[in-house]
């Protein structure tokens, strides 16, 4: 018994495309495990890092108003 596979050109341009979508998929693949494998950058020393607290303005009473008190 003999088997004849012919490939018409439609199913060779399916062929071509999945080929061609596989490699892409390994590619971004490869990508995203590189991405997860590298190694972290190192963090901001401490002096370095600025905090809510540090970056709101801080409430002054104007030194040149009148304080007046009233028994």
């Amino acid at each position: 018994m003999q088997y004849t596979i012919s490939m018409t050109s439609r199913m060779l341009a399916l062929a071509a495309l999945c080929i061609f979508l596989l490699c892409v998929l390994l590619f971004l693949l490869g990508v995203e495990l590189g991405k997860r494998f590298a190694t972290p950058a190192a963090p901001a020393p401490v002096a370095e890092r600025i905090t809510p607290a540090e970056t709101a303005p801080a409430m002054q009473v104007p030194s040149s108003a009148p304080i007046s008190i009233k028994p």
